[in-house]
């Protein structure tokens, strides 16, 4: 009996060891098989990124452990003419090392384009994270050096050399022109569209934000919000705490019945509102929320104040009746909130007509005479193209050839592409869905093309599922959204709310740093010392005549003006 009894506990003590031994490596391979490896780590750091400058940093680790560095330090590719950008680089670093003025201004007056040797192709920006070749930055980074070393050069009236004072006021217009102008444009979104402060933020923080912004919809009312605030004012209002939502909280069922609504009950009210009104949101609420935080401003005043060039666009009954492009050139007296939200006038506006407002000669505030006959419609039952295009006619009166469309319909995202973001590409490399998916959404966009071409897609599914035309080269912006973002389109705005949303644009604007750098570092630049020398050209000449102005270009930027010549000389 005792035998057995050693035996057994000795079979017994075995088998611990070995079950000991089995969980330890169960433990081993378990743990193994859940880490992430480092390029998921560091995926997963670019993803849940809080700041730029978080993001940028994993950006940078990410293309090192994929090599896509040596990618960006290589200066040769197949898909831009790099043997032309490295020739105007040295061009330009020996002209500026030798100090040789008039040869540097040659330099950037001839051949100084966006699209230099294909250096804005996508196909250059979704090799790596961090950015494309060092070659291009290094390019675009050297002229605009150049720019402000032609704008500090000390120049007086009659220089020996020939550049005059009024030369480089002239070189720098005309440089301008040529190059040409960006408009960021808004386009709806409906509670998505709180994403486009998040996209205006990340610009404005990177020196990216173009002057001149453009809303539709849901983006009018973003753009109103921002087109009314200085330089140094922008980034304190973007802070969810200086952006008034007390409006939200004083609807009906809301404040008033001393509790707020449940997301269930206000999804029920919204949808109520939309098939009864066409709206998800209450008119009188937005009108209520953008006069507490634009006021009783007219476009002229806010560029006045601002220097932003705000255009909202609006839908009116008839063609060519009514301007459809709102700013302080087309309805100087206009005030910017009711544009806004004409321009949100829902598919059943007899429901909720919607009234321009302008100031008069006294300052009072009144219907717009011109809108007595005009009903203002939904964007979704108007189809418009060519020159009557509210962008073509955006074009014309600013010489804007370059779009930055910032896009937060929820409906449109799958049929969108960001090509400029590299984690579409490089993501594809281990997985077929992406890829395949991309061809389906191809496919799909491509037969609604052809039916709205021979004219059998519905208007309102048209503005759904179709964009529009950008006439002109575009760089379009995604926020970063998900499925269960649908879920928060019947919830009230709220300020952590306003903050979700403000981060989620934001990072669907750090892909694409570096192609919009590219895009507008130079025009940012050009514009920013041509302000600079025309200023301090006027005071020059005010000093030595008494305030008449002789230059060819007047400084009568941000001054209210009755005669309007054209928008290319006031701008």
């Amino acid at each position: 009996m005792g035998l057995w009894t050693g035996l057994w506990g000795l079979l017994s003590g075995i088998l611990s060891i070995f079950y000991d031994v089995a969980l330890f490596w169960e433990e081993k391979c378990v743990s193994w098989w859940r880490s992430r490896s480092p390029r998921d780590q560091l995926s997963y750091y670019l993803a849940n990124a809080e700041t730029f400058e978080d993001w940028e940093e994993a950006a940078f680790r990410l293309d090192e452990l994929l090599s896509a560095d040596l990618w960006r330090q290589t200066p040769t590719s197949q898909q831009y003419d790099y043997r032309l950008i490295l020739q105007r680089l040295e061009s330009i670093i020996s002209a500026r090392e030798n100090e040789d003025a008039l040869t540097l201004v040659n330099i950037l007056r001839s051949g100084l384009v966006r699209n230099l040797g294909n250096i804005t192709s996508l196909k250059l920006f979704n090799r790596a994270y961090a950015g494309t070749k060092l070659l291009i930055d290094d390019y675009i980074t050297q002229v605009a050096l150049s720019i402000q070393h032609v704008t500090a050069l000390q120049t007086i009236p009659m220089h020996a050399s020939g550049f005059t004072s009024q030369a480089k006021l002239e070189l720098l217009h005309d440089t301008r022109q040529a190059f040409g102008r960006t408009s960021l444009v808004l386009q709806g979104g409906s509670a998505f569209g709180l994403c486009h402060l998040g996209i205006i933020k990340a610009l404005h923080l990177r020196g990216l934000l173009p002057r001149i912004i453009t809303g539709t919809a849901t983006g009018a009312l973003v753009a109103a919000l921002v087109g009314v605030h200085t330089e140094d004012e922008l980034l304190d209002f973007l802070n969810s705490d200086k952006i008034d939502l007390t409006a939200f909280g004083r609807q009906k069922g809301g404040a008033s019945n001393g509790k707020s609504d449940n997301w269930f009950q206000t999804a029920v009210r919204r949808l109520r509102r939309y098939f009864k009104e066409g709206s998800l949101l209450d008119i009188n609420v937005l009108e209520e929320c953008v006069r507490a935080n634009v006021g009783d401003m007219t476009f002229e005043e806010a560029y006045v104040k601002s220097k932003r060039i705000l255009n909202i666009t609006v839908a009116a009954s008839g063609k060519g009746t009514f301007p459809n492009l709102l700013n302080y050139l087309t309805a100087p007296n206009v005030l910017v909130w009711s544009a806004a939200l004409a321009s949100n006038t829902s598919s059943r506006a007899l429901y909720s007509p919607v009234t321009l407002y302008c100031k008069d000669e006294t300052g009072a505030i009144v219907p717009w005479p011109h809108t007595q006959d005009v009903t203002f419609r939904s964007w979704h039952q108007v189809n418009l193209s060519g020159r009557e295009s509210p962008l073509a006619r955006l074009a014309e009166l600013f010489n804007v050839n370059h779009f930055i469309v910032s896009q937060t319909r929820p409906f449109a995202v799958p049929f969108l592409y960001s090509e400029s973001n590299p984690a579409q590409r490089l993501s594809g490399q281990r997985s077929l869905t992406r890829p395949l998916m991309r061809l389906v959404m191809l496919e799909i966009r491509h037969r609604l093309k052809q039916l709205d071409y021979l004219g059998f897609l519905p208007g309102s599914l048209r503005q759904v599922l179709i964009d529009e035309n950008i006439p002109g080269p575009s760089l379009i912006l995604i926020p970063d959204l998900n499925a269960s973002d649908l879920l928060k389109l019947f919830q009230n705005p709220t300020k952590t709310g306003l903050d979700y949303w403000i981060l989620r644009g934001e990072r669907g604007v750090w892909p694409a740093v570096s192609a919009l750098k590219v895009r507008c570092a130079i025009e940012i630049e050009l514009d920013r010392c041509y302000q600079t020398v025309r200023r301090r050209r006027s005071s020059d000449i005010s000093q030595h005549n008494s305030g008449t102005i002789t230059s060819r270009h007047g400084a009568n930027e941000g001054v209210p003006r009755k005669r309007r010549p054209s928008g290319h000389e006031l701008e």
